[in-house]
């Protein structure tokens, strides 16, 4: 019967923690500039496993194109989790959604990017695409080989 108990409680405390999930502090995310040229928008889902200390010991993100998966994972590696409640379970697993959204008309000047915080389970940034008068640059080709 206690060991009944002892796992119940367990059991209790883990969901403790992730139902009281807090965010202590997190880094600004960026919307970054190559993705902006390019009209590249969509959803990142990163999990993320979260230590003793607060701290993201990992995270794997996924669903978008990989220049927003490298911008929200290098993101959500800054963020600080807690404090937790006095009864908890370690590492935490947690999967927190990034929505990167373009809106408005194209712009040559990069304009700071909205960010819209849903705690601890999403973060949404919006932002106005970028456009360019010059043509993209290409890599360097030399034409004759030098002796």
């Amino acid at each position: 019967m206690r060991r009944i108990i002892f796992i119940f409680v367990l059991m209790l405390a883990a969901l403790g923690c992730r139902e009281k999930l807090r965010v202590e502090r997190i880094a600004d995310p960026e919307y970054p500039s190559p993705a902006r040229y390019e009209s590249l928008q969509g959803t990142v889902v990163v999990m993320v496993t979260i230590g003793s200390d607060g701290r993201v010991t990992y995270a794997k993100g996924s669903g978008a194109p990989d220049i927003l998966v490298k911008a929200a994972e290098q993101n959500v590696r800054q963020w600080v989790f807690g404090p937790f409640p006095p009864v908890c379970e370690f590492p935490i697993h947690h999967s927190i959604r990034y929505v990167y959204k373009l809106e408005g008309k194209p712009k040559v000047v990069a304009i700071e990017p909205v960010i819209k915080t849903l705690l601890p389970d999403q973060i949404e940034i919006s932002a106005v695409p970028l456009v360019s008068d010059y043509p993209p640059l290409e890599e360097y080709k030399p034409t004759s080989k030098s002796r």
